[in-house]
């Protein structure tokens, strides 16, 4: 890095896990304040110790909040979001505790990891609740290969396509895509074919928004330009 730091587009996208023309526009709408200034401008050059905000003014005039969460698995959603929430509020100046109004979207099974979407824009709760045109989930699913096909046939008469990723040792790595399916039941599933904590299975995307690049624990708020 030279004297003069670094784009701070740069910078903005390495933060957000975005591309820099994505990290440009957030720029640009006055979303981003570096030790407290509002920069304007994605060339103008920073440290990369300095103080870096990125505000969510772009998301107000949708009424609302979307929050991106990655569960861990066993932990309630509601219980995840609580203890993700003061990390997040720091990070895009929101209040001290979730809002009452923030739903859960297309829960995730208690058993299983990965992406919950909670949210009080109109929008996005109407299209996630839309069953005529339902969204791709994406989901990785970790099992022994042994006793494996009687589950997956399950999983497929249940509208759910798998792949398998890899394989090391007789456990196997699927990739599991549905479209309205009910992963509420695929616990049950697992379970009964003597799998009991012996599986995996993880949320990576809904539509088009991803799992990454949130850590176990960690959430974030959906970007305007970001759509399911």
């Amino acid at each position: 890095m030279s004297a003069d730091g670094v784009r701070l587009a740069k910078r903005v996208a390495a933060a957000q896990g975005c591309s820099r023309r994505e990290a440009e526009w957030l720029i640009t709408s006055g979303a981003v304040q570096v030790a407290g200034q509002t920069v304007t401008e994605p060339a103008h050059r920073v440290s990369e110790q300095a103080p870096l905000l990125i505000l969510p003014q772009g998301m107000a005039s949708t009424g609302g909040w979307t929050v991106l969460l990655h569960k861990s698995a066993g932990t309630p959603a509601a219980q995840a979001l609580r203890e993700a929430w003061p990390a997040l509020a720091e990070a895009s100046g929101l209040g001290p505790a979730p809002s009452p109004r923030l739903q859960e979207l297309l829960p995730l099974p208690l058993a299983a990891a990965g992406l919950s979407v909670w949210s009080d824009e109109v929008p996005v709760l109407r299209r996630l609740a839309d069953r005529q045109r339902p969204l791709e989930g994406e989901w990785q699913l970790g099992m022994p290969q042994d006793g494996a096909e009687p589950v997956l046939a399950q999983l497929q008469a249940l509208g759910a396509r798998a792949s398998l990723g890899h394989a090391r040792e007789g456990r196997g790595q699927w990739r599991v895509v549905e479209k309205g399916a009910d992963p509420a039941l695929w616990p049950g599933i697992l379970d009964a074919r003597q799998f009991a904590g012996g599986w995996s299975l993880r949320r990576q995307r809904i539509g088009r928004l991803g799992l990454s690049p949130l850590a176990p624990g960690q959430a974030r708020l959906r970007l305007d330009f970001e759509k399911f």
